[in-house]
């Protein structure tokens, strides 16, 4: 995850080894919010490629509509760019790119949700196969 604007990303819970020792899964939770209208949106992850496998949710606060993301994501997967503008939530597996990934145009929050094995984990949860 790239730093964030602490204007339109609020932190809700991390919890990782360095918070729970010992433990083999983390988790980051931000709520993402509206007021960036720039074309740009705002990029929460650069291309990467890790040994295990990653999980992402978005899922905005559309009580009318809960399919709805009042927002659109560009996410890069395996080198493939998808746009999504619906509540989703991925698993991108070990050693395959992900990324960027970059979020536009929000018009409700966002709950957003990244999570992966840490620690002896990382070794242990591979993922995939």
């Amino acid at each position: 995850m790239l730093p964030y604007d602490a204007k339109y990303v609020k932190p809700m819970a991390l919890v990782d080894d360095t918070v729970v020792p010992g433990c083999e899964f983390g988790c980051e939770t931000l709520w993402l919010l509206p007021g960036d209208k720039s074309k740009n949106g705002y990029q929460m992850m650069k291309e990467h490629a890790v040994s295990h496998g990653t999980s992402i949710v978005f899922q905005a606060m559309n009580y009318d509509d809960i399919t709805d993301l009042c927002a659109e994501v560009e996410l890069w997967i395996g080198g493939e760019k998808y746009i999504i503008n619906k509540a989703f939530g991925a698993y991108i597996p070990p050693d395959l790119k992900q990324g960027p990934m970059i979020i536009r145009n929000i018009q409700k929050q966002i709950f957003f949700m990244i999570s992966y094995p840490v620690g002896l984990g990382v070794t242990k949860w591979r993922g995939g196969k």
